[in-house]
């Protein structure tokens, strides 16, 4: 069996302590090297919490620094208008689906909160 080498984070809850908790892994993942290469995709409630939640917001913007090409859901984003709060974090907005499925074709491992 081949070993994991890299992890696509999705986070879509509107829950705080699942949003959290998906955060820091990925913050803790890049920071202590846990697999080579670690991609956040935002999808969904989240991007509300982390526009209206500044200790998530603070956390996201964290995370967004060190996690290669963070994206969140244009669909929502645009739906529900976080578009700007999720741009001053440091997260590119596009459509998700294709992403995601690019991501998982090129061997990432989805853990989604």
């Amino acid at each position: 069996m081949e070993q994991v080498r890299k992890i696509l984070i999705i986070l879509s809850t509107a829950e705080r302590d699942k949003a959290m908790a998906g955060l820091m892994l990925a913050k803790n993942t890049q920071e202590n090297h846990w697999f080579d290469e670690v991609r956040v995709v935002l999808f969904g409630p989240v991007e509300r919490l982390l526009s209206e939640d500044k200790e998530i917001a603070d956390l996201g913007r964290d995370v967004f620094k060190i996690a290669a090409r963070p994206v969140a859901c244009k669909a929502f984003a645009d739906d529900k208008p976080v578009s700007e709060s999720l741009r001053n974090l440091g997260c590119e907005i596009e459509q998700v689906g294709g992403i995601i499925a690019e991501y998982i074709r090129n061997g990432f491992v989805p853990l989604v909160f």
